[in-house]
């Protein structure tokens, strides 16, 4: 296990230097001149998303669970965030890393700790969709069944709706066992066999929580759709401080398609180059210039980068 933690916090680490690099050094150090101290303002506020990410995720373990401190779930969930944004994961590779931070550092079981990234995951989907949905009405309003963003949005939408399927369909097969019975036809189960018991059992507290546990499901997702929305006050203040004004519908549309943009190229780490197009994209259609979404871009790309590093040093803090 501390092989496999060293090798995982490596290539995290080096990855998350060339995505420093990829993303332009002299770029990031232009926006962070430009804007001095209202970077720090950009980071912090994101604290507003994340702090609705990790409730939903806490909301997403079974009540006789004896759980840790919000603090303790947000480092945990830190740490997980930079091995998703750090590696092209399609950010699940991260996910099992919160599971062991929480048992490493607090204790919490390995059953309920995978079961809840399951969960929440699954919550998340759900709510991401609802998020979609509301930008692709309201991207329509604005386009007028036209444009670029209209439609990313509505095929990014179907995308992850078909995923959602697939995702609960696996879940209710035995989503552990099933991947059990893949690394057998690939010859790669061996170090999988002696745990058989906890694979089994961590698909029936993920079924018995859908079947028991309905009302923490609801706030898992309802938790998780108010994170997607708190996004809102990103794009608002970034804008802002770039000296643009928009509205709050506007605002919807730019992170909705900063959203549908990550989720159609997930293979990419840190959707490097997607997300800088994508920002050209929609401020282009929407009147405000392609040159002002680039740069909105860049300074989300600084938070992203931020809090990657923290997540990473987490991971590499938490006990062997």
């Amino acid at each position: 296990m501390k092989i496999l933690k060293k090798a995982i916090l490596a290539l995290a680490a080096a990855l998350f230097v060339w995505i420093v690099f990829k993303s332009g050094p002299d770029l990031i150090i232009a926006q962070l001149v430009s804007l001095n101290w209202k970077i720090a303002v950009v980071i912090i506020a994101y604290m507003i998303t994340y702090y609705f990410d990790t409730t939903g995720w806490r909301w997403a373990f079974r009540r006789e669970v004896k759980l840790p401190s919000f603090w303790r779930f947000f480092l945990a969930r830190q740490a997980g965030e930079a091995i998703n944004y750090t590696t092209p994961t399609a950010y699940i590779g991260g996910e099992p890393v919160k599971a062991l931070v929480l048992r490493k550092r607090d204790g919490v079981d390995m059953v309920d700790g995978l079961a809840s990234v399951v969960i929440a995951k699954t919550s998340l989907f759900l709510s991401k969709i609802v998020f979609l949905f509301v930008g692709i009405i309201v991207a329509l309003r604005i386009f007028r069944f036209s444009g670029i963003v209209a439609t990313g949005i509505l095929w990014t939408f179907a995308g992850v709706f078909v995923l959602l399927v697939v995702f609960l369909f696996l879940q209710k097969k035995g989503l552990f066992m099933l991947g059990l019975k893949m690394a057998r036809k690939f010859k790669l189960s061996d170090p999988l066999e002696g745990k058989r018991t906890s694979f089994e059992e961590i698909d029936r507290v993920i079924s018995d929580f859908y079947a028991n546990e309905r009302p923490r499901f609801f706030l898992s997702f309802m938790f998780h759709l108010l994170g997607w929305f708190a996004g809102l006050i990103e794009v608002y203040i970034i804008m802002y401080f770039l000296g643009v004004q928009v509205d709050w519908a506007k605002a919807l549309v730019i992170e909705v398609f900063f959203k549908a943009a990550n989720s159609a190229f997930f293979f990419v780490p840190a959707a490097l180059g997607v997300q800088e197009g994508a920002g050209y994209a929609v401020l282009a259609a929407l009147g405000i210039g392609g040159e002002i979404g680039v740069a909105l871009s860049i300074v989300k790309r600084i938070r992203e980068i931020a809090w990657a590093g923290f997540g990473l040093i987490i991971y590499w803090k938490t006990p062997k």
